[in-house]
């Protein structure tokens, strides 16, 4: 790091602002000319600690346009010396509309898979994971290939086009012995994809939406690696209800896999854990060799390892039974799904979103008040309600930090301007 990129832990909010909106200058308005800041593109930039917001009117622009400057915005606001994140809000661009997706009809539970880095064996784990899971009596599984650079779903389950359509025109999933699967592989024939982030994430929505998928209890997608725009668009619109990541044990690998484990959460997708591949490997002398420096997985990502595979011709194994470690992982990820469904946050819950600062912390400790003690408080925000637990800890006149002062408390973020608070008198 370079003797100027250094910025003490203590620098004023307003100050690195300033040096955000200085480097946003550097942002060309595609419609206007000129930078983002002075054409008014960009209408506000907030600090807090080191995580920036920029306020930006996106209105009059096309989609894929939108996209690209949004993220040459973000980029611009990363690449300033002591931003940890950075996050683009604002108006959508014309003809925007919502695109989340409503799960299929008939589909129960919806895991993703994914990685940040190609080549951790994120494909092997999504494949054998739907392979495992659907190993249990009466359970209907489906695979789901959304990584449309590398779609290589068929060539693991040995699956060929073309692909059918049902009465109802939607495309019919591949039988793959105890699942089903679909995969862009399917459809274009083997011939390269280059489809800009606009495309490809009408690609993945359209291909998930327009495939009759029946009776699913459950659904493995397996996305692209990395934290790209096909990445973020699915996280924003497909059903998730938790995802797996993958790493190697390397070190790097596993830094990557932090940032793409905070992509997850500010989307609100529940982290079920991680799987760590290709930990070593077993000689024909019967010693175990590492192939990576040791790291401890667990507590770099603060996430539970769900299983640790070998280095082993077993774990890509596609012709014979499971191997018993992806059972192993069925099961871990099926208790994970349990803890993360276990929070339901009731119709009553105090909803701050949108309110001035003052009124937001007026209400809560009012209405904190008058909870009955042994009742469950649940509390709405659009940001981190953290600091308002210290608040609530005072109004009922109790002392230390949240976690000893209450019987529960718990703080989970549910979308990127959704935010829980659980207290538990």
């Amino acid at each position: 790091m370079a003797k100027h990129d250094i910025v003490p832990d203590d620098v004023p909010t307003d100050d690195l602002a300033d040096r955000v909106r200085n480097g946003l200058r550097d942002v060309e308005d595609p419609d206007l000319g000129g930078n983002v800041l002075d054409s008014g593109l960009v209408t506000a930039v907030s600090v807090d600690e080191r995580v920036v917001r920029i306020d930006a009117d996106l209105t009059g622009f096309d989609e894929p346009t939108a996209e690209d400057v949004t993220e040459a915005i973000r980029r611009r606001a990363l690449a300033t010396p002591g931003v940890e994140r950075a996050t683009v809000e604002g108006d959508a661009p014309d003809g925007a509309a919502d695109d989340e997706i409503d799960g299929p009809a008939g589909v129960d539970t919806v895991i993703a898979v994914a990685s940040a880095k190609g080549g951790v064996g994120k494909t092997t784990v999504s494949t054998q994971l739907a392979r495992a899971l659907a190993a249990e009596p009466d359970h209907d599984v489906g695979l789901f290939d959304a990584d449309l650079y590398g779609p290589n779903v068929p060539e693991l389950l040995d699956l060929e086009g073309p692909i059918a359509a049902d009465a109802e025109g939607n495309a019919e999933p591949i039988d793959a012995g105890d699942l089903t699967a679909m995969s862009v592989g399917l459809i274009a024939n083997d011939e390269p994809l280059a489809w800009r982030g606009a495309m490809a994430h009408e690609a993945v929505s359209e291909l998930f939406e327009d495939t009759a998928w029946g009776e699913l209890d459950t659904l493995v997608v397996d996305l692209p690696p990395g934290t790209g725009d096909i990445v973020l668009t699915a996280l924003q619109s497909l059903p998730i209800d938790g995802a797996v990541l993958v790493s190697t044990p390397h070190p790097t690998s596993v830094a990557d896999t932090s940032r793409s484990a905070t992509l997850f959460e500010e989307n609100g997708v529940p982290l079920l854990g991680t799987v760590v591949n290709m930990r070593g490997f077993t000689c024909d002398c019967g010693r175990e060799h590492d192939l990576f420096p040791d790291t401890d997985v667990e507590r770099e990502l603060d996430k539970p390892v769900l299983c640790e595979l070998p280095f082993d011709e077993r774990v890509r194994d596609f012709d014979d039974g499971v191997p018993a470690e992806m059972i192993d992982l069925a099961d871990a990820v099926r208790e994970r799904l349990e803890d993360v469904d276990d929070f339901s946050v009731p119709d009553h819950a105090l909803d701050l979103r949108g309110l001035p600062k003052p009124i937001r912390h007026e209400q809560a400790t009012e209405e904190f008040r008058v909870t009955e003690p042994g009742e469950w408080f649940y509390l709405l925000n659009d940001h981190d309600p953290s600091p308002l637990a210290a608040e609530l800890v005072a109004a009922v006149g109790r002392d230390g930090p949240p976690g000893d002062a209450f019987e529960e408390y718990e703080v989970r973020r549910r979308g990127p301007n959704e935010w829980v608070m659980a207290v538990s008198r």
